[in-house]
């Protein structure tokens, strides 16, 4: 798991700058969502596409909420348009396996861009299981053990 998919950085821009003043409900709510997303950390290659055009990325981490992507090409960085439409190909699954989504934030001197996917949640979670499958089940198997352990503590510091 990479260190920035344990941060507590507001998931607006992270090119070291933030729209966000102070965290409000609703961006700590949507933190605290983040948190509790299996992030997976992967070497996948694929394709961006917007506006009818494709371009070549390197998919470094995805979750069912997003995935970080960097380009391949650094001249393909300025073509895209934040806050837009784009569909993630990924090259290990057929087209019709592709998550549509829209660019949350873009990171200029890495040439990376986060993404926020749109489809409905089911259809992103069957995607990513069947592009890998075996860590997908680890990780949720993860998850669901640490859920049940913190339930479990809430309920002693409950009776206490």
């Amino acid at each position: 798991m990479s260190d920035e998919a344990l941060s507590d950085k507001p998931t607006g821009d992270r090119g070291g700058e933030s729209h966000l003043s102070a965290p409000s409900s609703e961006n700590l709510a949507e933190l605290e969502k983040r948190r509790n997303t299996v992030r997976l950390t992967t070497v996948f290659g694929g394709r961006i596409s917007q506006y009818g055009r494709a371009y070549a990325c390197t998919i470094s981490d995805i979750s069912v909420g997003g995935a970080k992507v960097k380009l391949k090409d650094p001249k393909d960085f300025k073509v895209l348009v934040k806050d837009q439409s784009v569909q993630l190909v990924f090259e290990r699954l057929s087209d019709y396996k592709a998550l549509n989504g829209v660019i949350a934030w873009q990171k200029t001197d890495e040439f990376v861009v986060g993404l926020t996917f749109t489809d409905p949640e089911l259809r992103r979670r069957v995607v990513i299981k069947r592009l890998m499958p075996n860590r997908w089940r680890i990780a949720n198997e993860h998850a669901q053990r640490s859920d049940a352990e913190g339930a479990a503590s809430e309920d002693l510091d409950e009776a206490t």
